[in-house]
């Protein structure tokens, strides 16, 4: 059994460092070795997006406190990937809304450019998944970007959690 939030720290330096987003498990039948399909989202945003070669340790919770207390929430709220994403780089590279801009979406015949992934309404679930976590959002980076999430929200909602987060 893989839990939520099990944490796989990359061999290589410039690899990332990867987080279960949900839970996994594979049924071993012999001493060989098995495969084992986890969702994950990356942590460590400035490195690189880890590949087939790439080999991983196993630890069964981060050091990160907060980590550790957003993934159930994570899993709790049912959040697609980017919100997954989104909320994972606040956490472990206190990424702000630019930050976040890094995951596009392109045509395999696109080497450059693309589309933004995760947007104004990923990052709001995001924060309020952080905050019901109990992580503090206002002392993360992306709380300096509110103004523009606001902007480009149209989640009313999610709108008002965060202007009632900022009256706190």
């Amino acid at each position: 059994r893989i839990p939520v939030g099990t944490f796989f720290v990359s061999r290589g330096a410039s690899a990332q460092n990867m987080v279960a987003t949900a839970e996994a498990t594979a049924t071993l039948t012999g001493d060989g070795w098995a495969p084992v399909s986890v969702s994950a989202a990356c942590a460590n945003r400035p490195r690189d997006v880890p590949a087939d070669d790439d080999t991983f340790t196993v630890r069964r919770s981060p050091q990160q406190q907060e980590l550790q207390r957003l993934m159930p929430a994570l899993a709790k709220a049912g959040a697609d990937s980017k919100v997954e994403q989104a909320a994972v780089w606040i956490v472990t590279d206190d990424a702000d809304y630019d930050d976040l801009g890094i995951l596009v979406s392109r045509s395999i015949y696109q080497v450059f450019g693309g589309t933004r992934v995760i947007n104004e309404e990923e990052v709001a679930l995001a924060m309020k998944i952080c905050g019901e976590a109990g992580i503090d959002i206002r002392r993360k980076a992306i709380w300096g970007d509110v103004s523009e999430i606001l902007d480009g929200l149209d989640d009313e909602d999610l709108k008002a959690w965060l202007k009632q987060r900022g009256k706190s």
